[in-house]
Order: C-alpha cells, then sequence, then structure tokens
C-alpha cells in the first residue's frame, strides 16, 4: 500500500506552465508594478491546483513509498502477459510519466535496487495517470519498517511546445484556465476573510475544469 511521497527535483518552474503575460492577460493588468506578486500568485495557483489534483502539474522525480505489495501473493507468475493483475504488484495511481528506478529496503536499511529483470511496468486502462509494477518474485530479506518498496518516477506534465512527445502528455489548458481563475481570485482578494459581500462559486468552474484529470483514489 502507498504510505509517502517526497518530490526530488522538479524539470520546470510555474511559468512555463501559467506565463506572467497571460495572467496579466486575463487580469487585464497593462502596469509592471504588480509583475513580482502576479508572479508569484502564478506559483501559488500551480501548486494549490496540483494539491487538489494528487500530483505536481510541473514535470518532476518524485519518490514513491510502499509497505507493501498490492494484491494477493502471486500464484502465477505475475510477468505472464495476462490482463487482470494476478501477482505480487505496486499500484502508481499519479501522472506517471516514465518510471525510473524500482527498490527495496532490506533487513539492513539499505536501499536495494531491483534487478531489472524481476519487474516489469505495465500501463493501466487510465493511460498515463496509473501504473502498475508487476514482480516476478520478493526480496530475500526486507527490513521491519513502515517504508519497504520506494518507486522513483518522472510525473507531470510537459509543458505546452514540448517537441516529441505524446500530445497526451502537454499540460491541458483546462488546467491553466483553473489557475488562472485561481490567480484572478487572489488579485482581487488580497485578505483572509470577505466583508460586505455576497459571493457564489461560479459554475462550471474551478472544480470542473480540474476534476477530470484528478486522482480519486491512491491504494
Amino acid at each position: 500500500m502507498f504510505i509517502s511521497r517526497r518530490y526530488t527535483a522538479f524539470a520546470n518552474v510555474a511559468t512555463d506552465y501559467l506565463s506572467l503575460a497571460d495572467a496579466k492577460s486575463h487580469l487585464r493588468v497593462t502596469s509592471s508594478s504588480d509583475d513580482t506578486y502576479i508572479s508569484g500568485l502564478i506559483s501559488m495557483a500551480i501548486e494549490a491546483c496540483s494539491n487538489y489534483l494528487g500530483y505536481s502539474i510541473r514535470k518532476g522525480t518524485a519518490k514513491y513509498g510502499f509497505d507493501a505489495y498490492t494484491g494477493s501473493p502471486a500464484m502465477v507468475n505475475p510477468i505472464n502477459g495476462t490482463n487482470i493483475p494476478s501477482g505480487n504488484y505496486l499500484r502508481l495511481n499519479t501522472r506517471c510519466l516514465s518510471v525510473v528506478s524500482v527498490s527495496y529496503v532490506n533487513d539492513s536499511q539499505a536501499v536495494t535496487a531491483f534487478d531489472a529483470a524481476s519487474w516489469l511496468v505495465s500501463p493501466d486502462p487510465m493511460g498515463s495517470y496509473s501504473r502498475n509494477i508487476f514482480f516476478e518474485d520478493a526480496p530475500s530479506s526486507i527490513t521491519d519498517d513502515t517504508i519497504k518498496y520506494i518507486v522513483e518516477i518522472t510525473e507531470g506534465f510537459n509543458p505546452v511546445g514540448t517537441a516529441t512527445v505524446d500530445p497526451d502528455t502537454i499540460f491541458p489548458a483546462t488546467i491553466k484556465h483553473a489557475a488562472l481563475l485561481l490567480v484572478a481570485q487572489y488579485y482581487d482578494n488580497r485578505q483572509a476573510i470577505v466583508t460586505g459581500t455576497i459571493q457564489t462559486e461560479m459554475s462550471l468552474g474551478f472544480h470542473y475544469l480540474l476534476d477530470p484529470y484528478k486522482i480519486q483514489i491512491m491504494i
């Protein structure tokens, strides 16, 4: 089961996904006096959207920790081409672009890489939103600590304009617009409270734009 996640590096900054020029156009701001403030709002909006979605929008390297295999012990070789997962596997419910490495922590607390021939990444029916990693066997020794398996992956979206990549990995315009809505909201409201106004959430707004890309569960 999934236990924890830690980001170790990012290949892109927030403005690679939502530029200052685009944000100012949305805000109808022509002056440069608020450029630094708006740039901060862009970073906040991309991070807030990432938190809501359940994974990083910015393309980066993440390590996922698991306390055990997912599923029942294998009755057959899990690398036998069956369509239904039937063996020992780890499930990555995220915007996974690629798997970098798969390791376990042995009983001496040393992080040890699995032999490349002992595991296989299989695409999930959800496409780029999930990966199952099937294992042919289990480690000969494993730690008693919580984190027993570590999977390092590249996740997120490629910025618009990235060449020679799967179009499905490109940052969607709908998520960008959701981030623009947040930038506008916080640009116009600079306090933690709103006094003397009646506000209503916009129909087909922030959640409507993001929900199709949201990770629903993590097991």
